[in-house]
């Protein structure tokens, strides 16, 4: 099949994928701005593309794409073993294995997964690299549209906080698209939250919904472990008070059900980290360490979070913890760095920083809402808990303002709630 006839028909597959998203009932009020979004992620997941695997030096895409075309080559010379180590992780030797990137612990390393994930798309794209770029922009625009409507139906008040926070916050469109982890994890994790928040106001799943629910949890779970190793507790923890407090009189006060929430949630956390062969509290925080001192170690000569003496303990996490977290979602720094990508994220974080400003402001002159306290202090918990993890595992600012769009789109939305704000955004005409 020529390249030109393989790209017309993914083409036409990518129109029918994007039409059919449009006609959905539940993008009916989002679809004033659903082509400006749509537009706006694909052309930067072009663009970015284009410079990152044709002009960039060798990165993580460059050994993803790599390691995926020989995986795709294996399946058409042995399909039954491409199968067996599709499914199953069973190689046919140990010179295969060596010779594909990330296969040493294939049950355990989420970049393995992605490039078994990337193989198969790759069987219907014939390994084009852009049309990946599309399919995998496409995916995590999907999460987050569906999450943004289903926010929108909770909180309609606060609708053009959710659309700004998902669909046109900066560095939140521009890292999730492209042949990265990211995207998927962000399309995967928008959706898990977007049903969940559905369940939790006791609105009817359709029948697609719940067929896909699992497989999202699944790819969630692959893709970033940790960061579903918190979540998705939370959620949990969430639904059930949110339907317990429907039939049980006394978890009618917020209080109750806050306490509820973080009790259900710790007693969820403490049955996964049970299984310590997967979440031993040891290997985590030498992972973490282990982690920040190999970033550390590159970063050098750039602008980078400085954890002097940080060790893998308990007590050393929780003393670095506020510089971590605050640096995490802060930094760099206006001027800290004159490179584009600092100068960009820099203005960014400037940004952030005059919205938590606002927010805090608001707080203390209107005080805060009770009726959305609830999953207010659900997302808050999930924020500081991520922007610590990748604070404390991610010196390098380049690297860590890719990790961070677990939680910046959550932070963003909460910030946007505010009274001042939500009055800038209508002034903006904001949708």
């Amino acid at each position: 099949m020529s390249i030109l006839l393989i790209y017309l028909v993914n083409l036409l597959i990518l129109g029918g994928l994007v039409w059919w998203l449009y006609r959905q009932a539940w993008t009916q009020k989002l679809r004033p701005y659903f082509w400006l979004a749509l537009g706006l992620k694909l052309l930067l997941a072009l663009t970015f593309a284009i410079f990152r695997y044709s002009y960039a030096n060798s990165s993580d895409t460059h050994v993803y794409h790599a390691a995926s075309l020989q995986l795709m080559e294996y399946a058409g010379q042995h399909p039954s073993a491409y199968l067996r180590l599709l499914f199953f992780n069973q190689f046919e030797s140990e010179a295969f294995r060596a010779s594909l990137p990330f296969s040493r612990f294939p049950d355990f390393t989420n970049s393995f997964y992605f490039v078994k994930l990337l193989s198969v798309l790759n069987l219907l794209t014939a390994g084009a690299y852009y049309l990946n770029n599309l399919y995998l922009s496409l995916f995590s625009f999907w999460g987050s549209l569906y999450l943004v409507s289903v926010l929108t139906r909770v909180l309609p008040k606060y609708k053009s906080a959710a659309v700004a926070a998902f669909l046109f916050f900066p560095s939140v469109v521009f890292w999730s698209t492209g042949v990265m982890k990211e995207p998927v994890m962000f399309g995967s994790m928008c959706w898990v939250v977007g049903a969940a928040l559905q369940l939790a106001q006791g609105q009817k799943l359709s029948i697609w919904t719940w067929l896909l629910l699992p497989l999202q949890v699944y790819v969630f779970i692959k893709i970033k472990l940790f960061y579903a190793g918190l979540l998705l507790p939370l959620l949990l923890a969430y639904v059930l008070v949110q339907r317990l407090k429907v039939y049980v009189k006394p978890l009618q006060s917020p209080r109750v059900q806050l306490l509820l929430l973080l009790a259900l949630a710790g007693v969820v956390v403490l049955v996964v980290m049970w299984q310590r062969s997967v979440f031993n509290p040891d290997f985590i925080l030498w992972n973490l360490e282990r982690n920040y001192s190999t970033l550390l170690s590159r970063s050098q000569h750039r602008p980078h979070i400085n954890l002097h003496d940080l060790e893998p303990t308990l007590l050393s996490m929780l003393l670095h913890y506020p510089e971590a977290a605050l640096s995490s979602i802060y930094r760099p720094f206006l001027g800290e760095s004159w490179r584009l990508l600092y100068l960009l994220s820099g203005l960014e974080n400037l940004l952030l920083l005059l919205l938590t400003a606002l927010a805090v402001a608001s707080a203390f002159r209107n005080g805060a809402s009770r009726r959305v306290a609830l999953l207010h202090v659900l997302l808050l918990v999930f924020i500081l808990c991520m922007a610590g993890v990748t604070g404390l595992s991610t010196p390098n600012f380049g690297t860590l303002s890719r990790y961070r769009i677990v939680y910046l789109p959550f932070l963003v939305y909460l910030l946007l709630q505010n009274v001042y704000a939500q009055r800038l955004l209508q002034r903006l005409r904001f949708p």
